[in-house]
Formats: C-alpha cells, structure tokens, sequence
C-alpha cells in the first residue's frame, strides 16, 4: 500500500471517529455488575451503536452512535432488556415506588416465605390479577414493580398483583416458576377478572405488559 492510500484510509478513519457521538446515559434498575452484560447487549442490537459499555456502579451506560442518530431506539433497547433509560437533563418517569401509605392501599399481596402459591386461591375475583415471580436481587423486578405501582394507583383501579419471592432460584416457589416456564426474571403471568389465564410476560418489557393486561380487560 502506498504512501498517498494509507493517508486517505487515515483522514476517513478520522473523519468517521469525528462524526460519532458518544452519548452516557443513566439506566434505572441497575444494581449489580451482573445488569451490565445484558443491557450491553440490548445496546449493541441496535444498528449503528458501537463501542456500548455500562459502568455498573455509577448506573449509566455509554454509547458511540452516527451525528443525529434517533436516541429513542436506544431508549426502546433499553427497555426491552427490563430497565429504563433516563436521558441527560430528564427525570425518571413512572419508575419511582410510591409512598408506603399509597401502596397500602393498592390490592397488592406478597408472599416471601419460599413456598408455592396457591395461584388460583390468591387471584382478585372481579379483577385482573398480576402474579409476579420477582427476587430482591433482580434489579429490573423492582423497576417492574414500581410501574405496576403507578399503574395501579392511576388509571387500573381494578387492578391486582400478586408476588410471589423465587429467592435465589433455590426454594419451592421458584420451583413453580420454572415448572410454569420462567426462564428469566421478572416473570409474570396474567389472568383475567375470571380467573383465566391470559398471557406471561418475561423480562418486564413494558409493552407487553400493557399488551397483556388490555387483553385480559376484554
């Protein structure tokens, strides 16, 4: 290769490194180093990113991505992988858990004894019930949580949630998740205000939870 081409392929290696945008983020749900490998993966789907890494203990995730590159696909990415992506100069959005003296009023119940759950005894007659498998340590079941929460306490008043505590994959309960085809946390499973079985949901993507609960309201 000659002297002139190497000069050439280096002046557009520069200029494309000069038109990327690195671009850091907070991500909401992020409590561990484990969160880190599958937000970085969420992250390098999305086509045009590169070079996506998450600093687990400062909670944020940063990209390389193209000069006016859409940053709501990065966003939506983001949320499909169970957490929630809080741009610079946002404030987090529905994400917050509410007071305890609001959530004593919502028809929520827990069960964190490690035993199986009677499903069917637990569900709200007259209502939609939310059974939700969820550990402490799963950072994306408290983000799960916190929007059920809101949703709870706005516009699904004939809303109940039922949580079931799979430790850590280790006692009866979680036991029963996997025997109900949970193959990642958060799991949760919809039943209508008759006690049918609508649709489970795995991971917290927030869509299909919605999804989920509209069909079971039909």
């Amino acid at each position: 290769m000659n002297r002139i081409a190497i000069i050439t392929l280096l002046t557009l290696a520069a200029a494309a490194s000069a038109a990327a945008d690195t671009f850091t983020f907070k991500v909401v749900g992020i409590d561990c180093a484990a969160c880190a490998p599958p937000i970085v993966k969420a992250l390098k789907a999305v086509e045009g990113v590169k070079n996506a890494r998450v600093d687990a203990k400062a909670k944020t995730a940063t990209v390389e991505v193209p000069a006016g590159f859409d940053r709501e696909k990065l966003r939506a990415a983001i949320d499909k992988a169970g957490f929630v992506a809080v741009f610079p100069g946002e404030r987090p959005r529905d994400i917050e858990p509410l007071p305890a003296n609001v959530v004593k009023t919502l028809d929520i119940r827990a069960y964190t004894d490690g035993h199986r759950v009677d499903i069917a005894g637990t569900l709200a007659p007259g209502k939609v019930t939310i059974v939700d498998f969820y550990a402490d340590w799963c950072g994306p079941c408290r983000v799960l949580e916190a929007r059920l929460q809101h949703l709870m306490n706005g516009e699904k008043k004939n809303l109940a949630m039922r949580r079931v505590n799979i430790g850590k994959w280790d006692n009866d309960a979680a036991k029963q998740a996997t025997e109900l085809h949970a193959e990642a946390l958060p799991y949760i499973r919809v039943y209508d205000a008759r006690g049918k079985f609508v649709a489970a949901v795995t991971g917290g993507m927030w869509d299909e939870v919605l999804a989920a609960i509209e069909k079971a309201e039909r």
